[in-house]
C-alpha cells in the first residue's frame, strides 16, 4: 500500500509542478504581449506629440513674423477651405483603421497564445496520467 501511495504522490508533485511551468509560461507570454502594446502606444503618442509641437512652433513663428512666404498665395487662387478638414480627416480614418487592425492582431495573438497554453496543459496531463 504504501508503495502506491508514494507512486501517486510522485505523480501528483510531477503533475504540481508541470502545471505550474505552464502558468508560467503563459504569464510570460501576456507579458510580452503587454509589453508590445505598451511599445505602441508609446510610439503613437510621441508621434502625437511631436504633430502637435510642430502645429505649436508653426503658430508662435507666424504670431511673432507673420505668415511665411509660402502661405501668402494670391487672392486669384481659391484654395478649397475644407481642404484641411478633409485631410484630417483621411488621418483620423487611417489612424482608426490602424487601430482596429493592433486590436484585431493582439486579439488574435492573445487567443494564440491561450490555445498553446490549453494544448500545453492538455498534453501535460496526458503525460501525466500515462495516456
Amino acid at each position: 500500500m504504501g508503495f502506491w501511495k508514494g507512486l501517486v504522490d510522485k505523480a501528483t508533485k510531477k503533475k504540481e509542478e508541470l502545471e505550474e511551468e505552464a502558468k508560467k509560461a503563459a504569464a510570460r507570454k501576456a507579458a510580452d504581449m503587454a509589453i508590445d502594446t505598451g511599445k505602441a502606444a508609446a510610439r503613437s503618442a510621441v508621434k502625437n506629440a511631436g504633430k502637435t509641437l510642430d502645429y505649436a512652433g508653426k503658430k508662435l513663428g507666424e504670431a511673432l513674423f507673420g505668415p511665411e512666404e509660402e502661405e501668402k498665395a494670391p487672392p486669384s487662387a481659391a484654395p478649397d477651405p475644407f481642404a484641411k478638414l478633409k485631410a484630417e480627416e483621411a488621418a483620423r480614418k487611417v489612424a482608426t483603421q490602424k487601430e482596429k487592425m493592433a486590436a484585431k492582431e493582439r486579439e488574435l495573438a492573445r487567443a494564440r497564445t491561450e490555445r498553446e497554453v490549453d494544448d500545453e496543459l492538455a498534453a501535460l496531463k496526458k503525460k501525466i496520467r500515462g495516456q
